[in-house]
């Protein structure tokens, strides 16, 4: 390693912020609209849920119909799309609305605390990961500090023959996470593998990125890191209630009470098991249960909790090709499935 090693110029927006949080919320937005997180298994929220990794704060600030038929326009879902100007627009005039102060603290703390460990970061980069190269090619890293949205975001666009790394990095999370960003963007720059959630190269990039946030000298950074690509076994049956409620209230179609009657290419194995679940709406049913409903009198030579869990991704799979933009099937360790 050299002397004295150059890193990219970061910026880190936690003042003049506005127009990288108004993008933010368009990006949202899309995301929202097109199911990226829904089918990823996020609940999206109107409010901050530090309990829940797997959530997506989008601030409820009356959108109106036109700002979603506005929002879709725009194919592309990366953080650094450029969003129609009425989408744009809207957000902005009803962001002012919003209390700007209200995290300004975790803000100054996350801020400060980063500013401690930039340099020893980049010396680690340096000192342990292949990514000279691809941090040779990035000229500046703006760094979005906000309550909204993920965990955290990040999208490397190239501005010319360089790029400029967008990274975000929700309140909730330590100064660690902007090190989890910029390692993800470095990753797809000098790998080409991106991906979009639950697809394959996003879980190739993410366990690589788990990995290195767990288990090597970068876990130091972000010590209870979570791994997003593994199973989220524990669900609250109240937040889901308020995720699929505010999903209705944004407008969206996540409407499951004629399910049984829009899948028309479901199995016999599916259609009883789902059946089940929605006749015990709110209720686990056990797996046990399934098994019954699966196997009947050979359950005892058949059962099987992989087969299941085949049955029961196909059902997901088959709900979202209807519009249902939302997790209704939702499984407990040890329990069985429930169904909201």
């Amino acid at each position: 390693m050299s002397e004295q090693m150059n890193y990219p110029n970061i910026n880190i927006l936690a003042e003049d912020k506005d127009d990288f949080e108004v993008k933010y919320i368009c990006f949202l937005a899309k995301n929202i609209s097109q199911n990226t997180y829904q089918d990823g298994g996020f609940l999206i929220l109107p409010h901050l849920d530090e309990s829940n990794a797997k959530s997506v704060f989008f601030p409820d600030l009356g959108y109106s119909k036109e700002f979603w038929k506005y929002i879709n326009v725009n194919s592309n879902k990366n953080l650094s799309a450029d969003f129609p100007k009425f989408a744009v627009d809207e957000v902005k005039k009803r962001l002012t609305l919003y209390p700007k102060n209200k995290y300004e603290r975790e803000i100054q703390k996350i801020k400060s605390d980063w500013g401690k460990m930039e340099k020893e970061f980049f010396g680690d980069i340096d000192k342990f990961l292949d990514f000279g190269k691809a941090l040779a090619k990035v000229e500046k890293i703006n760094v979005l500090i906000t309550p909204f949205g993920t965990r955290g975001s990040f999208n490397p666009p190239r501005v010319g023959n360089k790029f400029n790394l967008n990274v975000t990095s929700r309140v909730d999370c330590p100064a660690g996470n902007i090190a989890s960003g910029i390692l993800q963007n470095l990753y797809i720059i000098k790998t080409w593998i991106g991906g979009e959630i639950r697809d394959e190269n996003y879980t190739k990039r993410m366990s690589a990125i788990s990995f290195l946030m767990t288990s090597s000298i970068f876990n130091k950074y972000y010590p209870n890191f979570e791994d997003l690509t593994k199973p989220m076994f524990t669900v609250n049956r109240g937040i889901v209630l308020q995720s699929n409620n505010y999903l209705e209230k944004l407008g969206l179609k996540n409407n499951k009470k004629n399910l049984l009657d829009e899948l028309r290419n479901l199995t016999k194995q599916e259609e009883k098991v789902l059946k089940e679940l929605v006749g015990n709406t709110g209720n686990y049913v056990t797996f046990d249960k399934i098994g019954e409903i699966l196997w009947e009198d050979k359950i005892d030579e058949k059962y099987s909790l992989s087969a299941m869990a085949k049955v029961m991704e196909n059902l997901r799979r088959k709900i979202k090709g209807i519009g249902v933009n939302k997790e209704v099937i939702f499984t407990k360790r040890g329990k069985g499935y429930l169904f909201l």
